[in-house]
């Protein structure tokens, strides 16, 4: 049995169940997934993928396999308006749908030309659409997503996955050694290069110390900066962007047309 099920303001409701799939489910000749990586610019087939998910604390009890439908009351009429998301119970997916208020159908005239044409009159609907803003496998472990924004009503915290730094954090970051400030300092990084810093400075500290030196000196080559002392002089944002780029390793020589490029998206593969 399919189960449809709403969240509203305080807690969830039961809306329906049914033999058949609501939706399609997400197959794997659908899919390639992708460790999430907020660089990462999404192609049309691939989705980013969380593993574990369980265990984030934004992780909410009614994806749990244990969690019963039966333990939900039936949603009232009058009740509609108030949904924030749906969730789709089918097999091992939860499709998980963010309503907006551009969902809600109400008091339209439609020309049906599926069969013989006939007018057709809606009068309050909630559109489901065929692709979910997420979908979480209950077997695997995982949750698979396309735009972290429209996840983040949805799971309180997720944000923290592309979140900007701290000014402890970046105050930090540029104190690194290799780094020289020249006319600049922490009061001008502005958003974006505060975001790449939570996501670079994070995987800088994770690299053992032979790889954080053969990085910084990748960083000292692709970089273009100028250097002194044997320091990357940071004098302005797009002097900073350009470094942290490097550190992310964005860097790539094009051998045919003998250019460097800066790559638009990164991507993990396991070896």
């Amino acid at each position: 049995m399919n189960y449809l099920t709403a969240k509203l303001k305080n807690e969830f409701k039961s809306i329906l169940s049914k033999k058949d799939n609501i939706i399609h489910n997400l197959t794997n000749d659908e899919e390639e997934e992708i460790p999430y990586d907020p660089n990462h610019k999404l192609n049309e087939d691939e989705w980013f993928t969380l593993t574990n998910f369980s265990t984030e604390p934004f992780f909410i009890e009614e994806l749990k396999q244990t969690f019963s439908q039966a333990s939900l009351n039936q949603i009232e009429n009058n009740q509609y308006n108030d949904i924030n998301f749906l969730l789709i119970y089918q097999g091992n997916q939860v499709h998980i749908q963010r309503i907006t208020s551009s969902k809600f159908i109400n008091r339209k005239t439609f020309l049906d030309y599926s069969g013989e044409p006939i007018i057709t009159e809606q009068k309050k609907q909630i559109e489901i659409r065929e692709t979910s803003d997420a979908i979480y496998f209950l077997n695997e472990d995982k949750l698979v997503f396309r735009d972290l924004s429209k996840l983040k009503p949805i799971f309180k915290g997720i944000a923290e996955l592309h979140r900007e730094a701290t000014e402890e954090e970046v105050i930090g970051f540029l104190a690194i050694p290799f780094i020289l400030l020249n006319g600049f300092d922490d009061k001008k990084v502005g958003t974006l290069n505060r975001k790449r810093i939570a996501d670079v400075k994070v995987k800088y500290e994770n690299l053992s110390k032979s790889k954080q030196d053969a990085l910084v000196i990748y960083a000292k080559e692709n970089a273009g900066l100028d250097i002194s002392n044997d320091q990357v002089e940071i004098k302005s944002e797009v002097d900073l962007k350009n470094l942290l780029y490097a550190m992310d390793q964005r860097y790539y020589f094009a051998d045919i047309y003998e250019e460097k490029r800066i790559a638009t998206a990164t991507r993990l593969q396991a070896s």
